[in-house]
């Protein structure tokens, strides 16, 4: 399924909680964590260098991004400065990394080659804030229970706000969404946000 939906930029915010628990991305596996955030989903080089401080691979720190690769199947997290001792610890690269060697990512031999697959990707407190908007512009895979339930939780939200949709082409309300079983399958989340609505 396909769902679109046209929203008005102050509600824009309550869908990053989505993005936090991880939605699907096809990609090119088999490549470097470096190169897939760089190459493939447009990341600036300086963007990942200054602000995405925290980077976890199947819940491992990296530290190096162009030796861990991304396989299929993968979750990969990406995560701003975190405060405290904790965020000094987990930083990708910090001063602290040899304090948790238990929870590093091992280097990886590169793929044999690279191919088509599918990994989940979480972003986290600063990060979403950053490069949600762009992500929800060009559209998101999500599970159609976790999308159906979430659309439950902030109905009255939504419904407060000027929202219009279409799923699969046909126009799709709140309550037309409420009442539509959207199962397990997937679902292609795009949303444009409009700051006059």
């Amino acid at each position: 399924m396909h769902l679109s939906l046209k929203l008005n930029s102050r509600q824009l915010p309550i869908f990053y909680q989505l993005l936090g628990h991880g939605f699907s991305l096809n990609i090119r596996t088999g490549c470097s964590v470096k190169d897939l955030l760089c190459e493939q989903l447009g990341i600036h080089e300086n963007y990942l260098a200054r602000r995405i401080q925290t980077i976890f691979l199947n819940g491992k720190v990296v530290d190096d991004k162009n030796s861990a690769i991304v396989e299929e199947n993968a979750t990969l997290a990406l995560s701003g400065a975190m405060p405290g001792l904790v965020g000094a610890i987990l930083r990708s690269g910090g001063f602290y990394a040899a304090m948790r060697r238990q929870i590093s990512h091992e280097k990886t031999n590169p793929a044999q080659r690279e191919q088509t697959g599918n990994i989940t990707l979480k972003l986290l407190n600063l990060v979403v804030k950053d490069l949600g908007p762009t992500f929800l512009q060009r559209g998101v895979w999500i599970k159609g229970d976790t999308l159906q339930e979430f659309i439950k939780r902030y109905a009255e939200e939504l419904r407060a706000g000027s929202i219009s949709g279409e799923l699969d082409g046909k126009p799709a309300g709140i309550d037309t969404l409420l009442k539509t079983d959207l199962d397990n399958d997937p679902v292609l989340l795009k949303i444009s946000s409009d700051p006059e609505a």
